[in-house]
């Protein structure tokens, strides 16, 4: 696929309501974490509605990323700035890194945002990647999860006729990517985990519930069950696009076994490098 076809889908061209809701929601000061105990009050933050990638309809080249074998699924493929490296504490490891700047500090040829997507099997559902979603990061400090990213993106095609959204994962111990770790030393992420780190907010149109944009992993497989129950997850991975407007997410960012559905990133055979600009 050419560098144009991916700026082709790189944004949803249907403006929509989109932009409404977030601004509309960029105002509000409270809003409701639902949790499994009890519920808590948090802040829409600030970079509500500047997420880079966040009406992405990117998906992976599919005869690029063609598995090796059946049953193997298909591989990552990397995109922009994102590449493969080695571990900064074991040269032995194969990893995946990207560093971000502001555009003008970039070398040419590269943008300051990095994602590595696979697509799915046919007819996956969301419940069938309870505990197939996760991911181990090293910030080089620093480096932070600020402005939203990265962030687990799923693209999932509701089945009822209207066009694709995604669905956000913060990575992080909290809501909105807080809490995750800058010391230089890697750290393991369940993105099924309990933590109200789902945001479906570009779902409100199916009925989004209560949670909206602090939903857990089983609030959100209930959503999907009982609102959308046609629909089939396209593709997801990990995307890296904050640091155009947060300074705190520039920076150097390694990423490993990254786990979407039935594939594990652990070396370069499960990856291939996609378009760079």
């Amino acid at each position: 696929m050419s560098p144009e076809s991916h700026f082709r889908h790189l944004f949803d061209p249907r403006p929509g309501n989109r932009m409404l809701l977030f601004s509309m929601l960029a105002l509000l000061m409270p809003v409701l974490v639902c949790t499994a105990a009890n519920a808590q009050i948090q802040t829409v933050p600030s970079w509500v509605g500047n997420l880079l990638n966040e009406n992405s309809t990117i998906t992976a080249d599919p005869t690029l990323t063609a598995p090796e074998a059946q049953g193997l699924g298909h591989k990552f493929e990397l995109l922009f700035a994102m590449m493969n490296d080695q571990d900064p504490q074991n040269v032995d490891n194969d990893v995946i890194s990207l560093t971000t700047g502001p555009f003008s500090a970039v070398p040419p040829g590269n943008l300051a945002i990095g994602v590595a997507v696979r697509d799915m099997l046919p007819q996956v559902k969301i419940e069938t990647l309870t505990n197939q979603i996760s991911i181990k990061y090293l910030f080089i400090p620093p480096r932070t999860c600020s402005g939203g990213s990265p962030r687990i993106q799923l693209f999932i095609d509701p089945g009822d006729g209207t066009p694709p959204h995604n669905a956000f994962g913060y990575i992080g111990n909290a809501p909105f990517g807080t809490v995750c770790i800058s010391d230089a030393m890697w750290h393991f992420q369940d993105m099924t985990d309990n933590v109200p780190r789902w945001d479906l907010s570009q779902w409100f149109t199916h009925g989004v519930p209560a949670c909206d944009m602090t939903c857990t992993w089983t609030e959100v497989v209930a959503f999907f069950d009982t609102m959308v129950p046609n629909h089939v997850v396209l593709s997801g991975g990990v995307y890296d696009d904050s640091c155009s407007f947060d300074a705190l997410a520039c920076g150097k960012a390694y990423y490993d076994l990254l786990t979407v559905e039935n594939r594990t990133l652990e070396n370069r055979q499960d990856t291939v490098q996609g378009p760079t600009n």
